[in-house]
């Protein structure tokens, strides 16, 4: 909860113009917070000069701008990343799994009540790739195998058949190996939300990115498991498993561990397509 140190604020008013809740105001010389609308963004602590805005009694930092990277270094650290999908048996610390998780916190997000389960639980682990591995064998019988798929896919869909095409291998390689992952992380961190809160799958998936990132600076190797949360909300037995409310989703997945292999190059020259709309002189 945001709290105001009265002996502090000077009224200066800036905490109120950059609400974008409107719920700050200042009346008869005295800031108030109106809570039932309060969506607990922080962007008051961050921007009070007198540092009369705290979060549940912790007192705000000034930042220390010589500590910043500079563009060198985040260009380094963008061009490193990469999806890794060989981890070696080495287990992650839970202090480590603490801290990675603690900095989803400070994602963008329109969901402000977002909250993790870590996963470090060896069982747990081979559950979720055993039905990584159901569905993946599923999804092969029901599309790739009958012909005839291909054959309507080519008729009414066309611009899907390139897409179609690219999955027949991955999926052909999980039936080969006969389990989902490649190789077996050493943890797996989910981002839960309320089922109606909108714009929530968003709002984990910057949370991941941040997980993601952190991780990176403290060695560890990551992977998105984009859309494998649908497989993962359709199983109520592990659902009940991992102690997820009725009212409650999962939005985002992520595997984390030591990487099995070091990637040694930058990629340089790739381009994302930009489009300039631009206001002519």
């Amino acid at each position: 909860m945001i709290k105001i140190d009265s002996d502090k604020c000077n009224l200066c008013g800036l905490c109120t113009k950059i609400c974008h809740e409107s719920c700050l105001h200042i009346d008869n010389d005295i800031l108030t917070i109106d809570y039932k609308y309060c969506s607990t963004c922080t962007q008051c602590i961050a921007i009070c000069p007198q540092l009369a805005l705290t979060w549940n009694d912790f007192q705000p930092e000034k930042f220390d701008k010589s500590l910043f990277p500079d563009i060198k270094h985040v260009r380094e650290l963008l061009m490193e990343r990469r999806t890794i999908r060989d981890y070696t048996d080495k287990k992650i610390e839970k202090s480590i799994l603490q801290e990675i998780t603690d900095y989803a916190i400070y994602a963008p997000t329109h969901n402000f009540n977002l909250r993790a389960i870590i996963i470090d639980d060896e069982e747990i682990i081979k559950e979720v790739d055993s039905l990584i591995f159901k569905f993946s064998v599923n999804i092969y019988k029901w599309l790739y195998k009958p012909r005839i798929i291909l054959t309507l896919i080519k008729l009414f869909v066309p611009k899907s058949e390139f897409e179609y095409l690219k999955a027949k291998p991955k999926l052909e390689k999980v039936k080969k190996r006969a389990h989902g992952f490649k190789t077996k992380p050493a943890a797996i961190i989910l981002i839960i939300g309320e089922k109606r809160v909108p714009l929530s799958l968003e709002s984990a998936q910057y949370a991941l990115y941040n997980i993601d990132l952190y991780g990176q600076t403290k060695g560890l190797a990551c992977r998105n498991l984009v859309g494998n949360q649908m497989i993962l909300n359709r199983n109520k037995k592990f659902k009940k498993l991992i102690g997820l409310n009725k009212s409650e989703k999962i939005f985002g997945a992520i595997t984390l561990g030591y990487a099995a292999i070091k990637f040694k190059n930058k990629v340089i020259g790739k381009k994302i397509n930009i489009q300039w709309n631009s206001i002519k002189n």
